[in-house]
């Protein structure tokens, strides 16, 4: 078994903030975005989740800074005299970077869900994340009337918010045509999603009475453009599931031919009595020679 080397000191440090050099310039109106927002309220409501990462220096007093530039901004701001620090065995501050991934819409909603259930209550989630109290109810109740496979479609995209009251206005099985279109030509916004709504059948419809009354020339354009988006979408499933046996047999039927036309005897009888099929037999061997 390869052995994994621990990439950090297992005790972390407590420095003062003159001890830390920064491996990269922070901008001036980074102080005013909403990252810079949140992480302050967070840090003010909760504390220091998740310490800096520094690396050590020729000099023994001071250490560079790797990894949380902002929070290192928003300590020193708030006033922090001490801050806790891991000690990396890597000095390359890209290492801390490459691999974050955004967190997912559905992701976010079952955090606070979680964080709900465990008793923090609202007014303080909407402080630690800087947002209001409607939002936090808003994201708590995102999946309202929202269908498993859904859930399951989405659950690792990160998307608006606001496409999922759209899709809780129609019936599950619209619920999945409609994500599935969304994903499959990679269109996960809110305009996409209302016009997946306004050319919904009123029976496809939990409340078929709000149905749009008058559809003008333009919804019904969209309306056929959607439908014929979903049976293209149904031909691309289909062919999907069978390109790798197509694909198999292609390989075998190219390979055959190769065989048979290699036989001296075989291709001269072809020439003379059926130039035509030896013409797309060529044809065909040359097509697949030329593929990467």
């Amino acid at each position: 078994m390869q052995r994994v080397n621990i990439a950090f000191q297992l005790s972390p440090l407590s420095l003062k903030p003159s001890q830390l050099l920064l491996s990269k310039t922070m901008l001036k109106s980074t102080v005013y975005t909403k990252k810079y927002g949140q992480i302050k309220a967070s840090i003010k409501d909760v504390g220091i989740i998740e310490p800096l990462v520094v690396a050590s220096t020729s000099n023994k007093t001071q250490y560079i800074l790797l990894d949380g530039h902002i929070r290192f901004e928003v300590l020193k701001e708030l006033g922090y005299t001490e801050i806790p620090c891991l000690l990396s065995s890597d000095d390359e501050n890209y290492t801390y970077n490459k691999k974050i991934n955004r967190l997912a819409t559905i992701q976010e909603h079952f955090m606070i869900r979680r964080a709900i259930d465990q008793g923090i209550n609202e007014e303080r989630l909407a402080s630690a994340l800087n947002i209001d109290i409607k939002s936090i109810r808003s994201k708590v109740n995102l999946l309202k009337d929202i269908c498993p496979e859904v859930v399951e479609l989405l659950k690792n995209r990160e998307i608006s918010p606001n496409i999922f009251p759209l899709l809780r206005k129609m019936k599950s099985v619209r619920q999945i045509e409609c994500a599935e279109l969304m994903l499959s030509l990679n269109n996960l916004t809110v305009p996409y999603a209302k016009a997946l709504l306004m050319t919904t059948d009123a029976s496809m419809l939990n409340e078929p009475q709000k149905q749009i009354k008058k559809i003008d020339n333009s919804l019904e354009a969209i309306k056929r453009i959607e439908n014929d988006r979903a049976k293209l979408h149904i031909q691309f499933k289909i062919l999907e599931q069978s390109y790798a046996q197509d694909t198999l047999n292609l390989v075998l039927a190219t390979g055959y031919l190769k065989k048979l036309l290699g036989n001296n005897n075989i291709k001269n009888y072809l020439i003379k009595n059926h130039p035509e099929i030896h013409s797309e037999f060529e044809a065909i061997i040359k097509a697949t020679a030329n593929e990467p």
